[in-house]
């Protein structure tokens, strides 16, 4: 059973493209793990400063491999991302069967 996530964050004012270019480090090394189906960023055209990542994975597993290698391998890349999300404002993560 694939897995999709839908993540949206929220990052602080002006600093949309600074996600999107940072993201872009992330993307090229999350692309090449086994599983990942799609990785993707997506800005929203009624709030530019609302982000949301399409994930989509081949199973619960790989998904969960991924999700520790962004705990402990790529820890960097994601601070980097983390940093430019809105004061106080939360990503929120849905998760669909597909």
């Amino acid at each position: 059973m694939a897995v999709r996530h839908v993540i949206t964050i929220q990052v602080a004012s002006g600093q949309a493209a600074r996600f999107a270019d940072a993201f872009k480090a992330l993307q090229a090394v999350v692309g090449q793990e086994e599983g990942c189906e799609q990785y993707e960023l997506f800005q929203s055209l009624d709030d530019p400063d609302r982000l949301v990542i399409l994930e989509q994975w081949a199973s619960q597993e790989l998904l969960e491999k991924h999700m520790e290698a962004e705990r402990s391998g790529y820890s960097s890349l994601i601070d980097a991302l983390v940093e430019l999300w809105a004061s106080g404002v939360l990503p929120t993560v849905e998760r669909f069967d597909v």
